[in-house]
């Protein structure tokens, strides 16, 4: 099954093209093309928290309803797991590497969640933080996309408008932070400011790094446990940390100021290079990766145009047929 990523520009123009297919000749067959590689388990298309929270945020019912039931039903609710999440994980499988321990066998489909909230937080974690109960879990579970659609499309004006508040807000202070580190480190060189980037993110995740190696059986109690060369090949190798330093280093690079869209691309990024056969993204984010080689390294296609996913589907099909 081949994993593709659409970024949010490329959801509205497929949701145009079902809405009004007249109107868009070049994308007429292609949500039926997709619809019909998803029923035959042979492609999914995930989202990620930016794709819900876009939509979301869309304050027009009628364009909001169009695009989340598109979204909803190619997707088949189905969004890939948070950061946190993904980290654990990565970080266990690079420790047990590390130590010589077996690493945990994963499911090949467990980067990824039926439940939409998923894409943001662990249920458990909601369960417990929100209060949401372990029934509504489960119905979510067993419906996805119904209640992914749902959720979009029904959620009252007043709860959706102060939660994009809140995340608005929050961003504002993330980037004013990383402002202040931008302009501090502007003199060094790129491969100053990459160790610079990846002692930052040791310091910061280090409590969840020790956590994760006691869980995998590492021998590992405090920093200095883990040693200089471990702590360069867990930044180098955890895929979550690696595309961050390497996304950001370039984006910070840049001479315009940094903006809350930028977080919200670096973490899709983040989230789908390693897992995705394609991203289709918009023209920024795919250049600083490729710049960066990340499609190399993880043997990913990224294009900026829907075509890209029509050719990648006869490739594929071509190759099932060879």
């Amino acid at each position: 099954m081949r994993t593709v990523y659409l970024d949010q520009n490329q959801w509205i123009a497929l949701a145009r093209a079902v809405k009004r297919p007249e109107d868009h000749p070049a994308l007429r067959s292609l949500p039926r093309r997709i619809r019909e590689e998803v029923d035959a388990g042979r492609l999914r298309i995930p989202l990620t928290f930016a794709n819900v929270y876009e939509t979301h945020k869309i304050n027009d019912p009628e364009r909001r309803s169009d695009l989340a039931i598109v979204q909803a039903f190619l997707s088949q609710g189905t969004v890939f797991r948070g950061r946190r999440r993904r980290r654990e994980v990565e970080i266990g499988q690079i420790i047990a590497s590390l130590v010589q321990l077996p690493p945990s066998v994963l499911a090949d489909d467990w980067f990824l969640s039926r439940i939409f909230f998923e894409g943001a937080a662990e249920s458990d974690v909601i369960c417990q933080e929100v209060g949401v109960s372990e029934r509504v879990v489960e119905s979510i579970r067993s419906r996805p996309a119904e209640s992914l659609y749902d959720y979009l499309v029904g959620t009252p004006d007043a709860v959706r408008t102060e939660a994009v508040k809140k995340f608005s807000a929050e961003s504002e202070r993330l980037r004013a932070m990383v402002e202040e580190r931008r302009q501090k480190h502007a003199a060094e060189n790129l491969a100053m400011r990459r160790r610079i980037y990846s002692a930052l993110m040791m310091i910061d995740d280090i409590d969840l790094i020790l956590r994760v190696a006691n869980e995998v059986g590492a021998p590992w109690k405090q920093i200095a446990d883990i040693g200089s060369s471990n702590a360069r090949r867990i930044m180098n190798e955890v895929p979550t940390y690696h595309i961050e330093r390497e996304i950001a280093v370039r984006l910070e690079a840049q001479t315009r100021p940094i903006e809350e869209n930028d977080f919200r691309d670096m973490q899709t990024f983040c989230t789908v290079i390693p897992y995705a056969d394609l991203i289709v993204g918009e023209n920024q984010f795919v250049n600083l990766a490729r710049q960066a080689r990340l499609d190399e390294k993880y043997d990913t296609r990224m294009a900026t145009s829907l075509s890209a996913l029509d050719q990648a589907l006869d490739d594929w099909a071509g190759q099932t047929v060879a």
